[in-house]
Formats: structure tokens, C-alpha cells, sequence
């Protein structure tokens, strides 16, 4: 089974309010300007059957807004209820605004199966804040994971890179030993300091997705990781609608992942992850 780890599908009415969603939200419109795109649910199966990824893991986009995040939220949980045989949805939840565990226990009853991507630039919370260990802590007792945007603190600015660079991350994990941690994005290079004992130690209870790797790392990154911390930490995630899958698969291949670990890679270990 292949699984893409890590998708962003809005409803169509949203891509309809882009410039109005853009005026509201500056981390939106950064990401949004020029060509990228917004994808429906349809439209997203549409691209899995092209490309033969059998189940996506659905994000909608981490506003700062609470009421623009239960907008996306009441959608996913539609969709999750509809396309559930192909489509895993998670719930965003604006970790710096009141009401954000309330929230997620909402979306967890309704059906969605974690949280993510959280996003502290764009939601304006810092790692070290209450509101994001209160959104941990909810995590862990609803027995779901947590999906964090995590970006590398050296190399080319971008549009989306942040301030949850590996240190912050590292602390915010050690603070939540049983959350089931996802950090997007490689973990903004989290994993390449697991030469340190401690490091290796706390990153092989954590998972890193490879959502967007290929704008930010060489393929070698892949085998590092593996190499470092185990095939099993590693999720293929594509981004989508950001870059196609076979740029990561292609990539796969030559960082040289054998047989074993690119089936790890490329959904076996979401499927544990997720209990699929």
C-alpha cells in the first residue's frame, strides 16, 4: 500500500475566497501567491489514481483563525465520512487561540484521526507555549497523533519556512514523551544531529515526513535518516498540491533505500502509524 502522508485539500468554496482568504491571512497568502494551487477531495483522487498512491493523509491549512480552522475542519469530517477508504483527515486547531482543545476533541468525536499540521509561525503560538502543550496533551489522551511544521534554521529563505527549527522541536518532543509526534518536513533537520546519543534517542520515537524535501535536501538526507534513526522513522509525504509524488520516489531510489525500507517508507509505517 502506498500512502502519501501528508496532503492539503480545502473545499472549493474556499478556493473561490482566495484573495479574500489572503487579505485575512498573511501566512495564506505567502504560501499562496503565485501558481500553487488548492485542491478539492475529487480533485485529489483524481491525482492518486494518476500517480498510484492508494490512501492520502489529508490536511486542510493551519489559519490562525478559529473559526476559518472549524470551517476546514466540518469539511474534512465530511469527507472522511464519505471518502474514508482513501482519504485519512486530521483536524487543525489554532494552538495560540482559546478554545483549541475544545476544538479537537470536537473533530476527534466527529471522526478525524489527528492533528496537523500545526503551524507556530503561521498560528501565531511558540513551542514553548501553553497552548500547544494543551493541544499535545489532548492528542495523547484521544490516542491520536500530531503532525508539526518544522523548518531547517540555515540554508535559502522560502515562502513557509519558520521558526520551529530543531531545537525548539526537540524540547517541545522531550516535553510529551507519549505523543505520537510527526515533524513535517524532515523535522527541519532534527534528525541529522542524532550522531548525539540523546538525539538518536529521542528522534527514534518520532516520525519525519519528507513533505516538501526535495525544494530543501539532497536524496542522500533520506538515507541519512534511515541510517541515523531507523527506515521506520520515515514517511513519504508529498506536499500535494506542492510537488508530484515521483519526485520523492525517484529520490528514494537514489539515496539508495533498499527494497524493505521504501516499502516502509512509502506507507508502511503510516499504516502503523494510523492503525490502518
Amino acid at each position: 500500500m502506498i500512502i502519501d502522508s501528508h496532503v492539503h485539500i480545502l473545499p472549493a468554496s474556499m478556493r473561490d475566497a482566495r484573495d479574500h482568504l489572503a487579505a485575512l491571512d498573511p501566512w495564506f497568502d505567502v504560501c499562496h501567491r503565485g501558481a500553487r494551487s488548492i485542491v478539492t477531495a475529487e480533485e485529489l483522487l483524481a491525482s492518486m489514481d494518476a500517480s498510484g498512491i492508494d490512501r492520502s493523509v489529508c490536511f486542510g491549512w493551519p489559519f490562525a483563525d478559529p473559526d476559518l480552522c472549524a470551517e476546514v475542519n466540518d469539511h474534512l469530517i465530511a469527507v472522511q465520512h464519505e471518502l474514508g477508504d482513501r482519504l485519512t483527515c486530521f483536524a487543525t486547531v489554532s494552538a495560540g487561540r482559546p478554545g483549541a482543545v475544545d476544538e479537537l476533541r470536537r473533530c476527534a468525536a466527529g471522526g478525524l484521526r489527528g492533528a496537523g499540521e500545526l503551524n507556530a509561525d503561521a498560528q501565531g503560538f511558540d513551542l514553548s507555549s501553553p497552548g500547544i502543550d494543551e493541544v499535545a496533551s489532548a492528542c495523547t489522551d484521544l490516542g491520536i497523533p500530531m503532525v508539526l511544521h518544522c523548518s531547517e534554521p540555515v540554508g535559502h529563505d522560502y515562502p513557509g519556512k519558520g521558526t520551529a527549527t530543531p531545537g525548539k522541536v526537540a524540547a517541545f518532543a522531550l516535553r510529551h514523551p507519549t505523543l505520537r509526534l510527526v515533524c513535517a518536513h524532515l523535522g527541519g533537520g532534527l534528525p541529522f544531529y542524532a550522531h548525539m546519543p540523546e538525539v538518536a534517542e529521542l528522534c527514534r520515537r518520532l516520525w519525519f515526513d519528507t513533505a516538501a524535501a526535495p525544494y530543501l535536501f539532497a536524496p542522500t538526507a533520506y538515507r541519512a535518516v534511515a541510517d541515523l534513526c531507523g527506515a521506520d522513522r520515515l514517511l513519504f509525504g508529498s506536499d500535494h498540491p506542492l510537488l508530484p509524488a515521483r519526485r520523492y520516489i525517484d529520490a528514494f531510489a537514489e539515496a539508495d533505500l533498499t527494497v524493505a525500507e521504501r516499502a516502509l517508507v512509502m506507507g508502511g509505517n503510516a499504516a502503523e502509524l494510523l492503525g490502518l
